[in-house]
């Protein structure tokens, strides 16, 4: 009996994707893990080559790397979780103790600076001004602010041994991806069914999109937020390592970054009327904002990734209300790989170069 082709053809495309539909199944629950290890792996890939070169050993020289992203993030993130959930608690306690009545009656309604600002406040939310209303808001707000840091970063440890695993299955990837480099691309290339010229060009703006974001927004981040904070420091607030973390964090969102956090400080300072130190910390918080926006990232990033700042930004926000902080990356990822797309659509179809 002489067999159909097109029936083989098609119990053959049926039985391909589902498995591919079982292996995304079996993959969904660490997604999240493998993604990250992706982008590490792409992005300390130039250094495991340094490491390849030296030991003459892909594994030796993948091992290396894991052990590096062991010591240089998770150790620090343990600790940081724990610094931060004493700072926060501390927050809480001293917003609790110190936000009397009496206080807040010499700190806003005794300052003519101060009570001008909360009486705009008031007559944007349309709520009554009174001290009762007032404390709340403050505390509500600082519990806000501090627990949606703390949650989030709590999210990776509220069941250690579900993180424990996640990181390691992290790792793994790692160490494959890097040991194993050249092969996982040749599959991945064979794997596509476009052309490898326009699948080496997603790979590289997929590269360089990550060390854009991780590496150059990281670093940047890093100077904004361990700057600021010592301002902070310097002026007395509360927390200030807190703060510091927050802005790091809020650094990777372009045009608006810590002006989140230190704007309402200044106000806080010029409430209480600390105005020199408010005026001090505005200037100096805009001054690094700046600077390292307008010249170190240029200079850091150079030309790797031509995309407009607005689109970024739009691309972080838009990754966030989906996929949460994780699309702080995901957003910017996804972006530059549909602009990829684009650009190979009009090469190809209408023969423009965008």
């Amino acid at each position: 009996m002489q067999e159909d082709p097109n029936h083989a053809n098609a119990v053959f495309l049926f039985g391909y994707l589902v498995l591919i539909g079982l292996i995304l199944l079996m993959a969904w629950p660490f997604l999240t893990s493998i993604i990250f290890a992706l982008i590490l792996a792409g992005v300390f890939h130039p250094l495991k080559t340094i490491f390849e070169d030296k030991t003459n050993s892909p594994a030796m020289a993948s091992a290396g790397i894991c052990l590096l992203i062991v010591v240089s993030i998770f150790v620090p993130l343990v600790f940081l979780v724990s610094k931060l959930s004493q700072e926060s608690y501390s927050l809480y306690q001293y917003l609790l103790a110190d936000l009397t009545e009496e206080r807040l009656q010499a700190l806003i309604f005794q300052s003519e600076y101060g009570q001008t600002i909360i009486n705009k406040i008031f007559d944007i939310t349309g709520t009554q001004l009174n001290l009762t209303s007032l404390k709340e808001l403050i505390i509500d707000a600082a519990k806000a602010g501090s627990s949606y840091l703390l949650e989030t970063l709590n999210a990776w440890i509220a069941n250690i041994f579900i993180f424990l695993l996640h990181f390691f299955i992290m790792l793994v990837v790692i160490f494959a991806v890097l040991a194993n480099d050249k092969k996982i691309k040749r599959f991945l290339l064979d794997f596509s069914p476009l052309p490898d010229e326009e699948e080496e060009m997603m790979i590289e703006k997929f590269n360089q999109m990550n060390y854009v974001t991780l590496v150059g927004n990281g670093f940047g981040g890093l100077i904004q937020g361990m700057l600021a904070g010592a301002a902070f420091f310097l002026a007395g607030i509360e927390s200030y390592m807190l703060w510091s973390t927050v802005m790091i964090i809020l650094a990777f969102i372009p045009l608006l970054g810590i002006s989140i956090i230190y704007i309402p400080a200044c106000l806080y300072l010029l409430a209480i009327g600390e105005i020199g130190a408010s005026i001090i910390v505005f200037i100096y918080c805009t001054a690094v904002s700046l600077i390292v926006e307008n010249w170190f990232k240029p200079r850091f990033v150079g030309k790797r990734v031509k995309i407009d700042s607005t689109l970024v930004f739009l691309s972080i926000v838009g990754g966030m209300s989906v996929f949460g902080i994780a699309g702080i990356f995901y957003g910017p990822l996804i972006v530059s790989v549909f602009l990829t797309f684009v650009s190979l659509y009009h090469k190809k179809y209408t023969k423009l170069d965008y």
